[in-house]
């Protein structure tokens, strides 16, 4: 059988029992609004694989509803556009919404069974998040302050300053620089440095991997019984080669810490912790393999996520440069021009905080989670939502709620404030909630987030103005924002921006311990 006639019989098979699945649900309850479904592969052709969260957005508004329903060669799929949908399904049912649908491109091509963000909702991923959360946690986090001071002030300020074309790179050594020291404890190089390369392509392999609707493997598993091979089967090397780099990601770095613990130049970390005292305790029931696996999830959870912010953030800065003029203004007050930003500034600085609260909510960096899977049918607001259901929180259109946030499409840090002050009573805070997703399968390491966006922000605008690039004739150029749309992440597309120096501040003298450094 060709590969062709393969997929056309996997196709068949699906929609078959597709068919006889329909037929055989019954229910008094009606099924959430959504548009026409055709036979057979119901909406599996009209869903867009470019910003569909966008189109929840819009289809929900045309339709009033903020629960939708769709299907895609017979599975259910219920997108949840509002946050209080978000609260009742995923916080107060948790217990039914706390699975994932099975991913198999991820978990039986690439082979990557052991992320607990991606396993079903189990003993595993419960043994492994309790080992992340035993490490981490917000009464952990003056242990961490230090080290995110050295990598932003390090890796990220001094390399805008010594090369401002490359700022991209520099946040992903910041971010990535950091989550490598908490999660191993290995120094890196403050330009260029190999581990940090590696770890950036196996984290943009696994969030290509796991991207909702890219692989036809996912909709039809049968197809991952076709020959390496077969003309179409293109997606098994690329597996295999994704693969390999993330699991090359694991053992290089592990080696790394292995060789510090063996020399005696280990730093605090999970892995080197952890490591140390099962050699102390043989008895402990956690393997080394389990420290592996979880230390490279403690990076994987922080860093793409961070960093995409952090550009984000670096975006709407550029263009609104009212609002970077006014956190300057705030910065200059409360910061003297000695010095840098430290984390005890950040009461005096609530525009600031307010303008990073905006970030998250402007371009939110996954703007429809992680998918979910219901375990039990289930009625909501009098809809039927079959078991099985694949469950989408869509963020996206949570932080674009005209109720919640009158003008959503304009970047409006105000929103946050009053009377010169950070509100206490915000509806919804973009910073804490939806971001970071609900229920049981909330983010672990949010609480680490924050402190370093903070100093990287403050620091950054203490420093320098972001200002457009200019053409031959010396004219400012335009930058649209524009989003990526083929990944779990929604990260700006690449544009070009300068990084000039503020006459305010001496900034050769407040870096001069770091400008000179070759190693964090």
């Amino acid at each position: 059988m060709s590969f062709l006639g393969l997929q056309e019989a996997s196709i068949l098979v699906v929609s078959f029992a597709a068919l006889l699945y329909s037929l055989r649900r019954r229910t008094e309850c009606p099924l959430p609004p959504g548009p026409p479904r055709l036979p057979l592969v119901g909406n599996a052709l009209s869903i867009p694989t470019h910003y569909p969260q966008r189109y929840y957005k819009r289809l929900g508004d045309k339709l009033g509803s903020k629960i939708l329903y769709f299907e895609a060669f017979g599975q259910p799929i219920v997108v949840l556009n509002s946050v209080q949908a978000g609260k009742d399904l995923l916080d107060k049912r948790s217990s039914t919404y706390s699975n994932r649908p099975h991913m198999t491109m991820f978990l039986e091509i690439m082979k990557i069974d052991y992320f607990f963000s991606f396993l079903p909702y189990g003993d595993i991923w419960r043994r492994d998040r309790r080992l992340l959360t035993q490490y981490f946690s917000p009464k952990t986090l003056d242990r961490d302050r230090d080290r995110i001071t050295e990598f932003v002030r390090g890796a990220l300020i001094a390399g805008i300053f010594q090369a401002p074309q490359d700022f991209r790179s520099h946040i992903r050594s910041c971010i990535g620089g950091f989550f490598i020291a908490v999660s191993y404890g290995i120094r890196i190089r403050r330009f260029n440095d190999p581990i940090i390369k590696l770890s950036e392509e196996a984290f943009d392999a696994v969030t290509s991997a796991v991207a909702p609707g890219r692989f036809l493997v996912d909709v039809f598993p049968i197809l991952k019984h076709v020959p390496d091979w077969m003309p179409g089967a293109g997606f098994k090397s690329l597996a295999k080669k994704w693969r390999q780099t993330v699991v090359r990601m694991s053992e290089d770095s592990y080696a790394a810490t292995l060789q510090t613990l063996d020399n005696g130049t280990a730093n605090a970390s999970f892995l080197s912790d952890n490591m140390t005292l099962q050699s102390e305790d043989p008895s402990e029931e956690i393997s080394l393999n389990d420290l592996k696996r979880v230390a490279q999830q403690v990076y994987g959870a922080g860093f793409e996520t961070t960093s995409v912010t952090l550009i984000t953030f670096m975006l709407a800065m550029l263009v609104h440069p009212d609002v970077q003029k006014r956190v300057q203004q705030e910065l200059d007050s409360a910061v003297p021009a000695n010095r840098l930003p430290e984390f005890s500034d950040q009461p005096q600085l609530p525009y600031l905080t307010a303008t990073l609260k905006e970030v998250f909510r402007w371009n939110t960096p996954v703007p429809l989670g992680v998918p979910r899977a219901s375990t039990e049918d289930d009625v909501y607001e009098g809809y039927f939502i079959p078991k099985g259901s694949t469950v989408l929180a869509n963020a996206y259109a949570m932080l674009h709620d005209e109720e919640l946030f009158p003008e959503p499409y304009t970047f409006k840090p105000e929103r946050f404030m009053k009377d010169g002050q950070l509100m206490t009573d915000i509806p919804l805070d973009p910073a804490e909630s939806v971001t970071f997703g609900f229920g049981r399968r909330i983010c672990p390491g949010a609480h680490l987030v924050h402190p370093i966006l903070f100093l990287a922000a403050a620091s950054t605008l203490a420093l320098f103005d972001i200002v457009p690039e200019l053409d031959s004739e010396g004219s400012p150029i335009e930058v649209v924002p524009q989003f990526s749309s083929d990944s779990l992440t929604s990260e700006p597309l690449p544009f070009k921006c300068r990084f000039v120096p503020r006459k305010e501040r001496p900034i050769e003298h407040l870096l001069k311990d770091y400008l000179n450094a070759d190693m964090i």
